[in-house]
């Protein structure tokens, strides 16, 4: 079971201290990889990391938690509020915020807000949208781009996400792990190679051993195959080439 990313914003360092240890004791499934003390160093650390959801505070000093939302032009996290101020509760519905939990936060409450999340992206995860064609709907910033898993050259990680290199020298930035699309392609001619390339055996012009081994690809980009992965990656390039 993949981690929940999240990252807590709220401006009192207790209270980041409090959620954090509710979160470890009782949902192990939330990996916390980011902690913000003010709205400006969360937008930069939501757009870095690009969290699955943010625990977010509504009175954060030089902001709001709502300030914060309209920060990211096109949020692709889910949001619980964590706050003091249930006033806010309707204003926190019209956010789309996935839950509301009064401080101080009731561990049952918490971990029903958890599992809401880890249920919400299991539906989102389990079927990619498809067309009636043989395109992929692959999530980016603004919506979905629908590409032909054909036309993928590789796919590369970057700043946690991936991207996808096309023919022409053309890419797309996804919203999602290279992780993500490793499940989505690795039945569909693809390869994971290192840590940060993952290939279609279809642009593969060559294969070289020497150096550690590396391949070619159609545009010409050398891709080393790394060692503890070229085992996989030698017999799934023969059970391609006896397709």
């Amino acid at each position: 079971m993949k981690p929940l990313r999240a990252i807590i914003v709220e401006d009192e360092p207790t209270g980041i201290e409090n959620l954090r240890f509710k979160l470890q004791e009782y949902c192990p499934e939330v990996e916390i990889i980011a902690e913000c003390l003010n709205g400006k160093d969360a937008i930069r650390q939501i757009l870095r990391y690009l969290p699955d959801v943010i625990f977010l505070d509504i009175m954060l000093g030089d902001m709001t938690g709502f300030d914060v939302l309209k920060g990211i032009r096109q949020p692709t996290f889910e949001v619980i509020f964590t706050t003091s101020y249930d006033e806010y509760a309707i204003q926190a519905i019209k956010s789309n915020a996935l839950d509301y939990l009064l401080k101080p936060i009731d561990v049952d409450e918490l971990i029903e807000a958890v599992s809401k999340m880890r249920l919400k992206l299991l539906e989102k995860d389990a079927s990619p949208v498809t067309t009636s064609s043989s395109k992929l709907g692959f999530p980016i910033s603004t919506g979905q781009q629908f590409l032909d898993p054909n036309d993928i050259v590789y796919i590369s990680a970057e700043d946690n996400v991936a991207i996808l290199h096309l023919p022409e020298r053309k890419k797309v930035k996804l919203t999602k792990s290279l992780g993500w699309v490793e499940e989505l392609l690795e039945d569909k001619g693809f390869c994971r190679v290192h840590h940060s390339y993952m290939i279609n055996f279809n642009h593969m012009n060559e294969y070289v051993r020497q150096d550690g081994g590396y391949v070619i690809m159609s545009d010409k980009k050398l891709i080393s195959v790394a060692r503890r992965r070229k085992d996989e990656f030698l017999s799934k390039l023969e059970s391609w080439e006896n397709r």
